[in-house]
């Protein structure tokens, strides 16, 4: 069965339109800009939803003797629900002055309010981003790893290129280094290679390669 509206003209839907616009509109009329939120928006009367804040939630990780420190649940006929609401939908859903009425930092704690029911979900996707991206920085260096050598230069001191990660990996790791830095020719420019710890460029292999360890391992 067809509808009314469907069997009338475009005039008859027409002469409807300005009779709509000058209908009174609900409640008073504003005066000013409307500011949709308050300062305190989103937290509401701690009465009713309880403490906010940095250790004032419901549980405490000072005590595991009381670590419940929050108030007793009460239903929303005891502390107020929709029939005692805390905003004017009114006010609130009106959108016409928040560019002047919100400022930007507002508008990002609002957003960033939005996200914390997903506050674990971002720490475990984002934790080990910003930790794999820490370690890719720190291990970044000005010259490609050496992943691969010469068997000729390799077995010149099979034991320590084979056995020296095990018996001492801050050494080891530390030789490869000057191996590096003699490879890639600029041994004595990284201050950070000179001191004579671990034996100097002498003890890790001199040569034209640093390949052997010299002194240090004859």
């Amino acid at each position: 069965m067809a509808s009314w509206w469907q069997g009338a003209s475009p005039c008859t839907l027409h002469m409807g339109r300005p009779l709509a616009t000058m209908m009174p509109l609900r409640g008073p009329a504003h005066k000013g800009p409307i500011r949709p939120i308050k300062s305190d928006f989103p937290k509401t009367s701690e009465r009713t939803m309880g403490p906010h804040g940095w250790m004032r939630g419901s549980y405490s990780i000072l005590s595991l003797t009381n670590p419940i420190v929050g108030p007793m649940y009460r239903p929303p006929w005891v502390v107020g629900g929709i029939h005692n609401p805390t905003i004017d939908p009114d006010v609130h859903f009106n959108m016409q002055d928040r560019f002047q009425t919100v400022s930007f930092l507002e508008m990002t704690k609002c957003f960033l309010w939005c996200l914390m029911p997903a506050r674990v979900q971002i720490i475990m996707v984002g934790l080990p981003i910003v930790l794999a991206s820490i370690i890719a920085f720190i291990e970044q260096r000005r010259e490609p790893m050496e992943i691969f050598m010469d068997r000729e230069e390799y077995f010149k001191d099979f034991s320590s290129y084979y056995y020296g990660v095990y018996f001492d990996h801050h050494h080891f790791s530390h030789m490869l280094c000057h191996r590096r830095a003699n490879k890639w020719g600029y041994a004595g420019l990284d201050i950070t290679l000179e001191e004579e710890e671990h034996g100097g460029h002498d003890a890790h292999g001199g040569g034209e390669h640093g390949g052997g360890h010299g002194a240090h391992h004859e």
